[in-house]
């Protein structure tokens, strides 16, 4: 069973989120609500995949975060990371491109949309 990790400071998209895939997929799925949170769990979990919101409480944002688990050496395979978000991608395409991120989704987005995304990166081999 495929381990996803769904980083959102809002419970109500955490759980949007979480529905989309269960019905999709079969996944294990954890959640974090900040950044720290986040790093914690790929520390506990080690999920193959995170989804993580950009904007998040706690002084660090998701892109820093994914920065820092594209660094981690305890997180081997290193997770794939698709980074969702409301700003536009061009916005955050020097941030985006320096966190190490796989892939960019627009909020707001479609189930489909989603699934097809984490179906491009798990055909890819892992880091």
């Amino acid at each position: 069973m495929k381990k996803i990790l769904i980083v959102d400071d809002q419970h109500e998209i955490r759980e949007l989120l979480r529905m989309t895939l269960e019905l999709a997929q079969s996944f294990s799925i954890s959640e974090a609500g900040t950044a720290a949170e986040a790093l914690e769990r790929v520390r506990l979990d080690g999920p193959e995949l995170v989804l993580m919101d950009v904007m998040l409480p706690g002084g660090m944002s998701g892109l820093e975060a994914c920065r820092l688990i594209k660094q981690m050496p305890e997180a081997r395979p290193t997770p794939k990371v698709i980074i969702v978000s409301a700003r536009p991608f061009e916005d955050l395409r020097a941030e985006f491109e320096a966190s190490g991120a796989d892939l960019f989704i627009a909020k707001p987005f479609g189930p489909m949309q989603l699934v097809q995304g984490i179906s491009k990166l798990y055909s890819q081999p892992p880091g």
